[in-house]
This record gives structure tokens, sequence and C-alpha cells, in this order.
């Protein structure tokens, strides 16, 4: 399942059973619009950054609104065992201050959120198409780091041959929708009672997911895409125009 989340607010989970709280920004994907865009580079994960990743996705799911699951994985290994290592990235701040006020020394980073991909199947046809999960942290949230996170993730998948991104959503994560919606992915429908919550505000209830998609741009299927969209936009406007006469 996928969400953007911030840590403390999230996002997806990165897969299609998990939706990851609160992580998008409550301004869910307004980046353009956001006066205080917090400066960060982005690279590609690393072992080294797991304990702050991990104390990031424990945050968002404590919130009961990031994923079903409850606790973060104690060990990288497990964290990874089916995420994308070539796409999965952290966003770092870019103030040299924030490491050593966070206590990480003058050699350390200090990560404001990350981003990973999952393969939406294990089956080999569709292997073109993922699941994004995304955490951010919440002295970032509000800042423009899901979105940049998620910029990130969708030019790169593109670029190594994917063709299309999912994201499966709580639908109450109203953040995460809004920042999905923003970079383009529409809703394809709601899987209801995907599974029972455990744990946080909305313990014993069924939930469900809201499941969103984007063809990916410059990905191989987006030519076809486009192409069969604008078919299909012509052929609905033509039939409306025989209804109205």
């Amino acid at each position: 399942m996928t969400s953007a989340n911030t840590a403390g607010n999230t996002a997806n989970t990165g897969n299609s059973v998990n939706t990851a709280g609160s992580a998008a920004d409550s301004n869910a994907g307004n980046n353009a619009q956001n006066s205080a865009k917090q400066a960060i580079s982005i690279r590609l994960m690393e072992e080294k950054d797991y304990p702050q990743v991990q104390k990031i996705l424990q945050t968002g799911m404590d919130t009961g609104e990031a994923t079903f699951e409850e606790n973060a994985p104690e060990a990288w290994e497990d964290f990874m065992r089916h995420r994308l290592p070539e796409l999965s990235f952290v966003a770092i701040d870019t103030d040299p201050a924030a490491a050593a006020a966070a206590g990480l020394g003058e050699e350390g980073e200090k990560i404001l959120g990350w981003i990973t991909a999952t393969s939406a199947s294990h089956r080999d046809v569709f292997d073109g198409v993922l699941e994004d999960s995304i955490y951010v942290h919440k002295d970032a949230a509000g800042k423009g780091v899901a979105g940049s996170l998620l910029d990130r993730l969708l030019k790169d998948a593109a670029e190594q041959g994917h063709w299309a991104m999912h994201s499966s959503i709580f639908p109450e994560n109203e953040g995460s929708v809004r920042l999905h919606v923003s970079r383009g992915f529409e809703e394809v429908g709601v899987f209801h009672c995907m599974s029972h919550m455990n744990y946080g505000p909305k313990k014993g209830t069924w939930r469900h997911n809201m499941v969103m998609e984007k063809i990916l741009e410059g990905g191989p299927a987006w030519k076809y895409y486009q192409e069969n969209l604008e078919r299909s936009d012509d052929g609905n406007a033509e039939g409306s125009a025989e209804k109205s006469e």
C-alpha cells in the first residue's frame, strides 16, 4: 500500500495492504505555494540511515493513521526485504547546524523524510508496476519534503523502465491523498475491510484502503496511455453531444 506520510504525518507504507499515515504534508503537495519550503538534498538510502528512518517510520505508525502494522522492523534487512534499493531515497537537511542540533555530530546528516518503492505484484509480468511509501519527519511537515521525495521517485522509476506507480491510502489520510493528486495520481477505487486495526485510535475497527495510480510520464506505457486517453475523451465528448441533440 502506498501513501504519503510525514513522520508524525503519514503517507504510504509501500505495500498494498498498508498506508502510511501522515506522511505527506498536511498541505499535501502544494510545494509551489509553500513559502517555507525546506532546503534539502535527496540521495539513495543507505543502511547507516536506518536508525533515523526507523524512528520516522515508528512515529508515523504511532498515529494509527499510517498503516495497519504497529511496529517498525528492528533490522535493516527486514525493512528492505521487499523494497527496491535503487528506488529508496532519503531527504537530508542541508543546514550544517541541523545534524549537530539533533545530536548527530559534525559529520552526521539529519534525515527529514524518506520514500521507497516496492513491486505491486510478485508476478514478473507486472514488474513495471510499483507502490510508494513516504514518511516525513514532524520538523519538516508542510515544507515540501514529501512532494520533493515523490517527484524524485516518479522520475527515477520512469527512467528505470517502470510504467506505473500505485498508492494505497487510508481515505481519512487527506494529506496523502492531496499530495498524490498534486502529482497526477487518480483514484481507482476503494478496497473495503482490508484489515482489522489492532492499535491506535481506531483499534477494533475494520478499515478501507483507497487505491490511487499514476502512469509514469516518460515510462514505456506513457505514449500509449496518452493516445488512448485522448481517444477516450473524444469519444465521451461525442457521446455527450449526441445526447444533448
